[in-house]
């Protein structure tokens, strides 16, 4: 057995991550949205690959809000959205006619809330598991460590690609 030096300096930082990505989670899921109407002002084409393969369209409103859809695009102006109370990440995109909440990628929608949740269960049981003062294997400790931050660089890593 082995007493690591950093633990404690580990424990807070994954019970920071945890309180983050609850935090988020809670914003997404739980607290009421606010709404609102506004106006697109900015549109441009979102292309991958050397083929300029277009994958979605990139919208700016009047208000500065900014947010993208998956190979879909908006026809007309006025738009009407729902964002979050805290982080005010837009959740739902509506024009008169049609519903595009199935094709909005950016924010924490979709692909990244589930690496947000994921996220938050292997840090709640990673501090679970380190929280005692048993001495433990460097190698389980590593385990521990490692994981949650391969879990943490996946979900930062699909944040950046989605927005």
């Amino acid at each position: 057995m082995f007493n690591i030096r950093n633990r404690q300096f580990t424990i807070w930082g994954m019970i920071a991550i945890l309180f983050f990505s609850v935090l988020i989670v809670t914003d997404l899921v739980f607290l009421p949205y606010e709404k609102s109407v506004e106006t697109i002002e900015y549109a441009e084409l979102v292309t991958q690959g050397s083929m300029k393969e277009v994958v979605g369209y990139r919208y700016r409103t009047n208000q500065g809000t900014s947010f993208t859809l998956d190979k879909d695009y908006i026809r007309g102006d006025a738009i009407t959205l729902e964002r979050t109370l805290l982080f005010k990440q837009i959740i739902d995109v509506k024009t008169s006619t049609r519903d595009y909440t199935p094709l909005l990628s950016s924010g924490f929608n979709g692909f990244t809330l589930f690496w947000l949740v994921f996220l938050a269960i292997s840090c709640g049981i990673s501090l679970f598991n380190l929280w005692g003062n048993e001495p433990m294997t460097v190698n389980r400790y590593q385990n521990f460590v490692m994981f949650t931050a391969f879990i943490f660089f996946c979900t930062v890593s699909v944040w950046f690609v989605f927005n």
